[in-house]
């Protein structure tokens, strides 16, 4: 019988033991032990899912890949995620139809209802991606049906800030932007902007309660104790998650969808719309059919008319934000955006407001802007996940990854990748996209990893390029800005924002 102080020795015994098997699991036994890392994520994933609960991520795991040599093709981030920081690791993993299942995650109910972007099996995702899809989301379709509404909101945005006195208050510009992109999709998807422009603020705090709640979700989705543990028990999802009763944020956005889905299914009912109606994307989730070519379900359309807000507002505002300030802060380039507007006015070649079609044709230096802003500061500089299936492992940029690793990459590292964008990848240089080679040029286009790619790019990305191509143009056309605070890109669990990017804007003879 044990005596009293060995009973005491027991738990801290015990887990010493603990402690040692997992450290000579992770370093010697362990599947993936064979990879490169610094030993605190070979031993736990706290440290990266601290970095990313203080924004610090996309800066450390950048930071990471100048401390091995450039052979080095996957570095291990967390004793089960596999790091892949060159461009050219992209199309393998996200292209590939057999690496399209995503990490534990997206089930664990921490990011609300299912919805296409919260779908881990690859067979599920590709059904109700061809449900949900179609011609509504192409290039053609915007410009012919929704442009002429964006057109309205972006003249609405333009006149809102001419009526701001010469002498006015500086203000947060991403913030503004942010705002347009927020009406935008309300607009696109239940019919009518909820007003953020008209009233100049952010509506129900949509953007501001989905910013606060980013780190929790990213801390989940680094840290494996806490996910399974934690996360996993729907008690303490409840206590966490954002409720239907909520006044404010994503909560408030639930009910409105519920609401919106409900009165839809009435107005159907009763004969209400059809023929003539100008039809929203709300619209086009009663028109989808799953697998087994049935209805989606009240719970489906509610979850893919809020992921489309979600997703598509606070990152769209993000890249606007984004765009502008980096054209701000490199003057030469403002000025030749600027030159290259007024010589296309001059030629009479651009509408008011500017029309999608004109930017692409006549603006080709700002389209180059455009893409460089996104590379250098790109949205959501997240982490995206796919769990490697393949009987006995795959290849993946040189690497052979054993079965049941997760691998990913970052939009923030491999827009940055030397390899690609040269020695000055870390600069804002527009012009790499219309100088040097064709062939160098399209594997910049193809390893554009902003949207995500492959079979889960991002649905909505022609929505959100064509607000950078129309409201972007129109204000650097119409206002002068005086950068009162530069401010910086932050990084908020996997999505960024332009914080005190605070301008005066002055209208333009």
């Amino acid at each position: 019988m044990l005596s009293p102080t060995q009973l005491l020795l027991l738990p801290p015994t015990l887990l010493l033991c603990l402690v040692i098997r997992r450290i000579l699991t992770n370093f010697f036994f362990h599947p993936l032990s064979s990879f490169p890392a610094p030993f605190y994520t070979r031993l736990t994933s706290l440290p990266l899912a601290a970095l990313s609960l203080l924004g610090r991520e996309p800066e450390f795991l950048h930071n990471l890949t100048k401390k091995y040599p450039p052979s080095t093709r996957a570095i291990l981030i967390t004793p089960t995620l596999l790091f892949f920081p060159h461009a050219s690791s992209l199309k393998p993993i996200y292209w590939s139809p057999t690496h399209n299942h995503k990490g534990s995650l997206y089930g664990t109910g921490a990011l609300g209802p299912t919805s296409l972007f919260s779908t881990i099996p690859a067979e599920d995702h590709k059904s109700l991606r061809k449900s949900l899809g179609g011609t509504h989301w192409s290039v053609s379709y915007l410009k012919t049906f929704q442009e002429p509404r964006i057109d309205n909101l972006v003249t609405f945005f333009v006149n809102q800030l001419s009526l701001l006195p010469p002498d006015h208050e500086p203000f947060q510009m991403g913030e503004k932007l942010a705002q347009f992109a927020a009406d935008v999709m309300t607009l696109l998807v239940f019919g009518k902007p909820w007003g953020f422009i008209a009233h100049d603020r952010d509506e129900r705090r949509l953007l501001s309660a989905f910013r606060e709640s980013l780190p929790m979700f990213a801390f989940a989705a680094r840290c494996n104790s806490f996910r399974e543990l934690i996360l996993s028990s729907p008690w303490i999802r409840g206590l966490i998650m954002p409720k239907v009763d909520d006044k404010t944020g994503s909560g408030y956005l639930a009910s409105q969808a519920k609401l919106a889905v409900a009165q839809r299914e009435q107005e159907r009912e009763q004969g209400i719309g059809g023929e003539g109606k100008m039809r929203d994307y709300l619209d086009y989730t009663f028109d989808a059919r799953d697998g087994n070519g049935e209805p989606l379900t009240r719970a489906q359309k509610e979850a893919h008319a809020t992921l489309l807000i979600q997703a598509g507002a606070d990152t769209t505002g993000s890249g606007l934000g984004a765009v502008l300030r980096l054209m701000l802060e490199h003057g030469e380039c403002m000025k030749k955006a600027r030159r290259e507007i007024e010589v296309a006015d001059e030629k009479g070649l651009l509408s008011t407001p500017v029309l999608y079609e004109e930017t692409k044709q006549h603006l080709p230096y700002f389209v180059a802007c455009i893409k460089e802003g996104l590379r250098v500061n790109p949205p959501a500089p997240n982490l995206f996940g796919r769990i490697i299936l393949e009987k006995g492992g795959t290849v993946i940029d040189g690497v052979h990854v054993p079965q049941g690793a997760e691998v990913c990459s970052n939009p923030y590292v491999v827009g940055r990748d030397p390899e690609l964008y040269g020695p000055d990848a870390e600069a804002f240089e527009p012009e790499r996209w219309l100088n040097g080679n064709e062939k160098r040029r399209a594997e910049m286009e193809a390893a554009n990893f902003v949207f995500s790619m492959g079979p889960r790019v991002c649905l909505g990305k022609e929505i959100a390029m064509m607000e950078m191509y129309k409201v972007l143009p129109e204000i650097v056309r119409r206002f002068d800005f005086e950068v009162v605070s530069a401010g910086k890109y932050v990084d908020r669990g996997g999505v960024a924002c332009n914080k005190d990017f605070m301008v005066r804007v002055r209208r333009r003879a």
